[in-house]
């Protein structure tokens, strides 16, 4: 293998006779160079992981080019999919490999909310509060002070659930779903998922409100453009969720440390595409992202999702995934 930058290759197979190193060396190879590719044959022997060159993998050529999904082949994309694919590919991509791993902490705590949620209809915060005691015990926090602040910081999410309950139904929005799957296909692109919430107004049109636990939301301003909800909306406008409905927009409920002690300041509101100056923006943005989801390149974008990104160690474009640049 060569050692990058010295001129010197090394053969880390013929180390393991009575010589301690040998190596190949080009008449441009310092005696520094030569010193170094000595030292790192001597370290592969000896087992020391990362000595020896072919592990290097910044030096590796593509085990292919070819793309993911092979061309008219159908491609899946899922609503929440669309928005960390905008952040960043190589996430996006290294997630649907497994890379995120299971859901555990807040994540764990935050899919319990939205089963509680699913199963109590509309129910006041008792009642919902009970329905989590029931379930608690599966999570395996225990009762200490960890275990006490996670469950209180899951009760005040249910808290704020039944404060937009309220809240919807003096606004006149009447829950018709909980849990709905849905499913559709444009071009290439195959839209499935579960919405949390599909709520009617009284002029018969339909709105779908996905509930948040997490303490990060969009800023107001990228809401009316947000991936995940006009996605919903290209499904609701094309019958997923029933011929001839019409769309009454889709919403973010903030429920997590996001959220604000006004619930109707915590909705994140999207209004009906049929209203934006481009109603087609939604379903452009699907059938690109379907393209190049499907595609042999995913570009690493740093950015704040970084911070409680898992694959960080998978990634060239930060300190922790350094040894792959």
């Amino acid at each position: 293998a060569e050692v990058p930058g010295t001129g010197a290759t090394l053969g880390v197979d013929e180390v393991a006779g009575p010589r301690h190193a040998v190596e190949r060396r080009s008449p441009l190879a310092s005696r520094g160079a030569i010193e170094a590719a000595r030292t790192l044959a001597v370290l592969a022997r000896a087992g020391v992981r990362g000595a020896d060159p072919d592990g290097w993998w910044a030096l590796r050529e593509p085990t292919s080019t070819a793309p993911r999904v092979r061309d008219r082949d159908p491609v899946p994309v899922s609503p929440s999919g669309l928005v960390e694919f905008g952040h960043c590919q190589v996430r996006w991509l290294l997630g649907r490999l497994g890379g995120e791993g299971p859901p555990i902490g807040s994540a764990a705590i935050g899919t319990l909310v939205h089963e509680v949620l699913a199963e109590c209809d509309d129910a006041d915060a008792d009642i919902l509060r009970m329905r989590l005691g029931d379930q608690w015990a599966r999570l395996g926090l225990g009762d200490g002070w960890t275990g006490r602040a996670k469950r209180a910081d899951a009760e005040a999410m249910l808290e704020r659930a039944a404060a937009y309950f309220a809240a919807a139904r003096r606004d006149g929005w009447v829950r018709i779903g909980a849990e709905v799957t849905m499913r559709h296909t444009l071009g290439r692109a195959v839209l499935t998922g579960v919405v949390d919430r599909l709520e009617r107004a009284p002029s018969g049109a339909v709105r779908v409100i996905d509930y948040k636990t997490g303490s990060s939301k969009p800023k107001m301003s990228e809401v009316a453009r947000h991936p995940q909800l006009g996605c919903y909306q290209v499904a609701l406008e094309a019958g997923a969720f029933g011929a001839g409905v019409a769309s009454g927009g889709a919403a973010l409920v903030q429920l997590g440390k996001a959220s604000t002690r006004d619930i109707t300041r915590a909705i994140q509101a999207q209004p009906p595409l049929a209203d934006d100056e481009d109603p087609r923006w939604a379903s452009a943005l699907v059938s690109d992202s379907a393209e190049a989801m499907a595609g042999a390149r995913f570009a690493a974008t740093p950015g704040e999702w970084c911070r409680t990104c898992a694959v960080k160690g998978s990634c060239p474009v930060v300190p922790e995934g350094a040894r792959l640049a």
